[in-house]
This record gives structure tokens, C-alpha cells and sequence, in this order.
């Protein structure tokens, strides 16, 4: 009989993953599909990314993005390549740009409960998936498009492989963990590949770091194996501990785990999966998309503050505050049960290790950079997911795991954060001049969620709290983005410009100029409402007048009130002002969308100036 127990209960398990799988997919499809294109692209990510897949779907040229029909030398191809299949599929709109993101954002939560199963038990990856489907940032990840989805998913399929390659059969016990086989190094190093050509050396270099962070922090005993280290040889105190793993990182020994992780090999895999385009680029643009690309968006990106996103160290620490939530409730139940794990153990087992490296490289490494998005330490949500998972399994097993006071404080926590989410954001909304009766339905969920939680947990019901929360945060998820997102896109003025330019000019004839504003919105929608092929940048009213002084045909100019009511003695007197909208977001600012019609005669801007001008009604 003993021989026949193990696959049965293999076999339980493998039913178990496969209707946990099922469940995750579920709920992936209902927060990422629902309204998935409901909105319009947002600025600027978006707008930028989307206005590159589009002119590469237009053009034919898969090799040499292009914004605005110039060289775009922020990211390389793997998004926009994905962007313009989905176009070809399903037409140039905001699903089919957005679908990639949310494919590869199931497809991660998928890889985070296969690898969370791996690493504690089916329940802590079912868990695990379920905390990353549901938190905040990676929604947003999962429904935009951008490239984040996709090198989240890239990196962690890398640590993964890693793990399957080295864990011991034995895996809930085992303290060492096998080197991998050079076989086994070509497909994580391939992975990192395919990250690197999605956005980036970070692709190679973070998940690359997570690892060999990994290698070394694993102590060692006799012959440069790595196993838990025992508690006697970590001395009595913290700082003794500390100092003693510190002592580990000899240089010695950083060259050896180096040699041992190939590195010959993993740079010839890099560079077979994303070489080709990297050379390729680079001829067809004499190299002006490198150096755009490692010095400008790399390079000085890390090392000076760009796009007015130059903070402090401790952002990250705010940003995954918020975009971990709701489960970020949990951080300190987790944090203090791992503290209670290595107090008894007398050490850290390689899976946490592991996390905890994971999350240590990518927040540390971007904590360091001075441009700071909140995007850019996604790539840890997995590390924390599945560490918040495994402590969820073993709650969910074991309810005393927190005692009643702390569950107290966190659902209160969460009841606070509900009402805050009734009564403050109507407040916004009336600032930023956005007309929102319903901004705040996305509360409702939260505090029905949290009180429901609340009153099963005091009913020792820890199973049916969880299952209160998971709905309830969906839920939340929904109204957020399929509703509200909805409502405050009613107000995006990229929108509203480029349909004023198409009723003012149905022909789509017209050239198009921006004067001392520039959104990419506005040159993705002026080309899909309006017909615009491009759009001229202008910063002084003597560029303004210059550009009209070469127009032949009719003509449009978007610029800002202010600009208008400084200098509007000095514009041609044939301009019409057909829109006026509220700057999106910008409280107390207007765009103003101007049209001159086809010039017959000279054009020289000398003798062309008006004092007033026909006034639209605002929009």
C-alpha cells in the first residue's frame, strides 16, 4: 500500500492545481477583460505606445519604431510587435492594443501559482496566483498597453526555470538546492532574452542579480555547498547575524557563483534571442537607436531624473503600499511570521531566501535610480504575491495565525480605506473641474468586503473571510476600471480636440500643430478621428507664424488659452476659433483648438494679423 499512496496523492494534487487554475483564469478574465477598451488611451504611456504599433502596422516596417513619423528610441519591438498583430486581428483600437497586456498578465498569474505551489504547497500558489491577479499595480499593468505585462512575465518565467531546474524532489525539506544543468541555463538565460528585446538590459540584468544574490546569500558548509545556515554559526545577536552573512560576499567567492551561473553562455543566449533586431536597427538608423537607447533612456534615465519623476529613495516603499492593496494589509502578519520561522528554524529555507532576494534587487536597484515611476518595481509584485500566498494557506489552515486584535486593525484598515475611497474623491473630481456623479461607486465593494471579512473572521471563519475578500476586491477592481475609468474619460481633452478637428475638417486634409503643448494623445487621436498624418511641434507664437506662413492648405493649431489671450494680437486675422475644452486634469486651464482656412494669395505672416477672434462654444 505505501507504494501506491504517492501517486494517488499526485494525483489529487494535480486536480487540485488544475481547478485552481481554472479559478484563476476566472477571475483574471472578469478584472482584466471587463471594459478592457471602454476607455480611450491614457497619456502618455499609452498614447506613445499605441501611435508606434499603429504607424508600424500602417507602414509595414517591423524593424525601426516611429512616433509621429520620427525615430522612437524609448523601448524595443516585443510590445509593439504584439500591438500591431492584435491590430491586424482586430482592428486599430484600444481592445486590441490593451489584449496583449492582459494575455501575458494571466499568463504570469498562472506562472506565479505553478511557481508558488513549486515552492510551499498548491494552496499557498492558488493563493499566491490570486494575490497577484488582484493587486492594484498589476491591474494596471494587465489592462494598459505598455510593455510591463510582458517583462513581468519574462522574468519571472526565468526565475521559474531556475527553480524547477535546482529544487530537490524533496522540496519542502531539502536545505540545499542543485546547481542547474547548461542545458537548463540556456532556457533561463533565453527568457532573459526575450526580456531584454521586451524592454531592456534591466531584462538580463535584475533577473540575473535576483539569482546570483540568491547563490550567494545561500550559506556554506563543507566543499562550497549551499545549505541553511544553523543558528550557532550565526552568533547571538541580530548585528552578529548580519555581519556573519555579510562576510559571505568575499570577492572570491562573487567570481566563483559568477563562473558557475555561465556567463559565457547566458550572453550568447541574450544575444541570439535579441541580437538580431538590436543589429538590425541599428544599421537601418546608423546607430542613432542605440545611442538613443542606452544613453538617453538608460543611462541617463537612471542617473538624472527625467519626465519631472526625480524622488526620494523611500518612493518605492509608498508606491507598493498602494499598489499592493489591498493585500499589503498583510505586510506585517508576514513579515512578523517570517521572523517567527527563523527564529525557531534558526534559519531562512531557500524559498524565502529566494523572495526575499527577488524583491531586494528590483526595489533596491530602481530605489538607487533618480527617474522613479511606480511601474517600474512590478516585477516584485510575484515575490511578494507568493510570500503573502504561502502565509494566506498556512492562515487559512491555521485562523489563530493571527490573533483577534491584529485582525481587528486590519479589517478596520480596510473599512477606513473604503470610506476614505466614499468621501474623497467626489472632493478631486470638483477640483480637476470633472463632472462625476458616480466616482464613488469603487467604494461600495471595499466596505461591504471589509465588513463581511470583519464578522466572519470574529466567527473564527477564516476560509469565508478570504473568499469575502478576494469577491469584494474584484469587485472593487471592476468599478474602478470598467466604470469609473469610463466616467473620467468622458473628460480627456486629446479626445475632444482631434473630434472637433474631424467635424471642423471632415475631409481629413488638414495639417495639424501643437504650440507650447504636447500630449501623445493628441497625435494618435488627431490621426484617427481627424486623418492628421503628423504633428508639428511648436514652443514660441514666431514658430507658430512661421509654420503658418508655409501652409497652403487649411490648417489646424491646438494651443494653450493663456498663450492665446498673450499674443492673439499678433495672429492672422482669417484664424477661427472652433473649440474650447478644459485641459484634462490641469484645474483652470483651457486648450483652445484654432483653424485657418486654404491660403489663396501670399502668405506673409507680416501683413496677416487680427485682433479678434470668432469664439467657439466651450465643450
Amino acid at each position: 500500500m505505501p507504494a501506491v499512496a504517492p501517486p494517488f496523492t499526485s494525483l489529487i494534487l494535480q486536480a487540485e492545481g488544475a481547478r485552481s487554475r481554472v479559478w484563476l483564469a476566472i477571475l483574471c478574465a472578469g478584472v482584466y477583460l471587463t471594459g478592457l477598451g471602454a476607455t480611450h488611451f491614457w497619456d502618455d504611456d499609452e498614447t506613445y505606445f499605441a501611435e508606434v504599433a499603429r504607424e508600424m502596422h500602417q507602414s509595414g516596417d517591423w524593424i525601426v519604431p516611429r512616433f509621429n513619423r520620427e525615430l522612437f528610441s524609448h523601448k524595443p519591438p516585443v510590445m509593439f510587435w504584439l500591438m500591431a498583430g492584435a491590430f491586424r486581428l482586430w482592428g486599430v483600437n484600444e481592445f486590441a492594443a490593451r489584449l496583449p497586456a492582459a494575455v501575458f498578465g494571466l499568463a504570469t498569474v498562472l506562472l506565479v501559482a505553478r511557481l508558488g505551489a513549486r515552492l510551499f504547497s498548491e494552496r499557498a500558489g492558488f493563493w499566491s496566483g490570486v494575490i497577484l491577479a488582484t493587486s492594484l499595480n498589476f491591474v494596471v499593468i494587465a489592462r494598459a498597453a505598455a510593455c510591463d505585462a510582458e517583462l513581468v512575465f519574462f522574468c519571472t518565467l526565468a526565475v521559474f526555470l531556475y527553480v524547477r531546474a535546482c529544487q530537490p524532489r524533496d522540496r519542502l525539506t531539502a536545505a540545499e538546492w542543485q546547481d542547474p544543468t547548461l542545458r537548463d541555463w540556456c532556457g533561463i538565460y533565453a527568457a532573459m532574452g526575450l526580456a531584454v528585446l521586451t524592454k531592456g538590459p534591466i531584462g538580463l540584468l535584475l533577473p540575473g542579480c535576483v539569482l546570483g544574490l540568491f547563490r550567494l546569500s545561500s550559506p556554506r558548509r563543507a566543499a562550497g555547498n549551499t545549505a541553511a545556515m544553523p543558528r550557532s554559526e550565526l552568533g547571538s545577536g541580530w548585528w552578529n547575524a548580519v555581519g556573519n552573512w555579510l562576510g559571505q560576499f568575499t570577492p572570491a567567492r562573487i567570481g566563483r557563483e559568477v563562473w558557475r551561473m555561465s556567463p559565457f553562455v547566458g550572453l550568447g543566449c541574450v544575444l541570439l534571442v535579441s541580437g538580431p533586431w538590436f543589429a538590425a536597427v541599428g544599421w537601418q538608423t546608423d546607430g542613432e537607436f542605440l545611442r538613443g537607447f542606452f544613453g538617453t533612456h538608460h543611462f541617463h534615465r537612471f542617473t538624472a531624473g527625467m519626465d519631472n519623476h526625480a524622488l526620494p529613495a523611500w518612493f518605492y516603499l509608498a508606491a507598493i503600499c498602494v499598489g499592493f492593496f489591498p493585500w499589503i494589509l498583510l505586510a506585517r502578519p508576514v513579515i512578523v511570521d517570517l521572523w517567527q520561522q527563523y527564529r525557531a528554524a534558526g534559519h531562512l529555507f531557500p524559498a524565502e531566501r529566494l523572495l526575499i532576494c527577488w524583491i531586494v534587487v528590483w526595489v533596491g536597484f530602481f530605489s538607487l535610480a533618480t527617474t522613479k515611476f511606480p511601474h517600474y518595481v512590478v516585477p516584485a509584485y510575484p515575490a511578494l504575491a507568493i510570500l503573502t500566498g504561502a502565509f494566506v494557506a498556512r492562515w487559512e489552515a491555521n485562523p489563530d495565525l493571527i490573533g483577534r486584535g491584529a485582525l481587528s486593525l486590519m479589517w478596520g484598515t480596510l473599512l477606513l480605506i473604503g470610506a476614505g475611497l466614499l468621501v474623497v474623491p467626489p472632493f478631486v473630481a470638483r477640483h480637476l473641474q470633472l463632472d462625476l456623479a458616480w466616482l464613488w461607486l469603487p467604494a461600495i465593494p471595499v466596505l461591504a468586503g471589509g465588513a463581511v471579512a470583519l464578522w466572519l473572521s470574529q466567527h473564527r471563519d477564516t476560509a469565508g473571510a478570504l473568499r469575502a475578500w478576494t469577491i469584494s476586491t474584484a469587485l472593487f477592481l471592476v468599478a474602478l476600471f470598467a466604470w469609473t475609468a469610463a466616467e473620467v474619460d468622458r473628460g480627456q481633452s486629446n479626445v475632444l480636440l482631434a473630434r472637433a478637428m474631424r467635424e471642423a475638417d471632415p475631409t481629413g486634409t488638414s495639417s495639424c500643430a501643437s504650440w507650447h503643448f504636447f500630449r501623445p494623445g493628441l497625435i494618435y487621436y488627431s490621426g484617427e478621428y481627424a486623418g492628421a498624418h503628423r504633428v508639428e511641434r511648436l514652443d514660441t507664437v514666431d514658430q507658430v507664424l512661421d509654420w503658418w506662413s508655409e501652409q497652403r492648405g487649411p490648417s489646424f493649431v491646438v494651443a494653450r488659452s493663456d498663450d492665446l489671450a498673450r499674443h492673439q494680437h499678433r495672429l492672422p486675422a482669417d484664424l477661427r476659433e472652433v473649440a474650447r475644452v478644459p485641459w484634462f486634469m490641469k484645474a483652470g486651464f483651457e486648450l483652445v483648438l484654432l483653424q485657418r482656412p486654404q491660403q489663396t494669395g501670399s502668405s506673409d505672416r507680416s501683413t496677416q494679423v487680427g485682433q479678434g477672434l470668432p469664439v467657439a462654444p466651450r465643450r
